[in-house]
């Protein structure tokens, strides 16, 4: 009996240790592969909208904590180009994350502009030409006054139509047109227009051939995954988002949405079929 006991007690030292040894190579894995690459968050309005969709409005408060959450981790807070260009030179990538705005709300300049600049945090604006100036949006002078202060300006097409769904002969004009608007009217002399958003996250393979013989350098989706470097070498006109949810009500909170991101990035990069493990992470 004691011989017996010996040897239980021996296989299941033996499987602890296995198990320890696993667990420290995917803990290792893990953090390796977080610090490889660099999100893209996907922010709309930084103000009071009630009647507006979740998921479309940010309050100033709440923002200002994922602000204030990222300085106090070591994060990185940079424009898509930014984050674009080190994922392209082999510069580190660990804890870089970009900041990214859709449609050019008013209160893109009133309050995150003001919140970027205290957090020493910059980002990519994606504007609509043809909202310029209206009811709700950002006029040109605060466009240009965000963009000399460091925030980069995109497009966010023409007219924020689905590319998917309109005529491919107007995609010059979503596209092309608006990116020379853009630098004609609101950036410095010899600035370029670098990157696009997708209206709705709507694109398919015509647009990223008129993304690439207009000069763009990259485009955002809404696919919600870690941006690595094999990634964007291979679709630099298909860089992923991680939607931000956290209104302030739901059990999400800001640090747990990035977890849950980079976890759903990881399991992925691996051939996981993450829809599995939604409710885990």
């Amino acid at each position: 009996m004691k011989s017996l006991g010996k040897k239980l007690l021996a296989i299941l030292g033996g499987v602890l240790l296995v198990l320890a040894g696993a667990w420290l190579w995917l803990r290792h894995d893990y953090t390796s592969y977080c610090a490889s690459g660099g999100f893209v968050l996907e922010y709309h309005a930084i103000g009071s909208h009630p009647d507006w969709p979740q998921g479309m409005v940010i309050a100033p408060a709440t923002f200002e904590k994922h602000l204030q959450y990222m300085q106090e981790n070591g994060y990185h807070m940079v424009t898509v180009a930014e984050l674009a260009e080190r994922l392209t030179s082999g510069k580190p990538m660990d804890k870089y994350i970009a900041l990214s705005f859709d449609d050019g709300y008013t209160d893109n300049y009133t309050e995150a502009f003001p919140l970027l600049k205290k957090y020493g945090a910059r980002g990519t604006f994606a504007v609509i030409n043809s909202k310029i100036g209206g009811k709700i949006y950002m006029n040109a002078q605060q466009i240009k006054e965000m963009q000399v202060a460091g925030m980069e300006i995109a497009s966010h097409t023409f007219s924020h139509n689905r590319l998917e769904d309109i005529d491919s002969v107007y995609l010059d004009w979503e596209i092309g047109v608006s990116k020379y608007d853009l630098e004609k009217r609101l950036l410095p002399k010899d600035a370029t227009v670098k990157t696009l958003a997708y209206p709705c996250g709507s694109y398919n393979e015509q647009c990223i051939a008129k993304l690439k013989q207009f000069g763009y350098v990259a485009a955002l989706t809404g696919n919600e995954f870690l941006n690595t470097p094999q990634h964007f070498k291979e679709h630099p006109m298909e860089m992923c988002r991680l939607i931000i949810m956290d209104d302030g009500k739901n059990p999400y909170t800001f640090a747990s949405l990035l977890h849950k991101g980079y976890w759903r990035s990881y399991l992925k990069d691996r051939g996981i079929d993450i829809r599995r493990f939604e409710n885990f992470l």
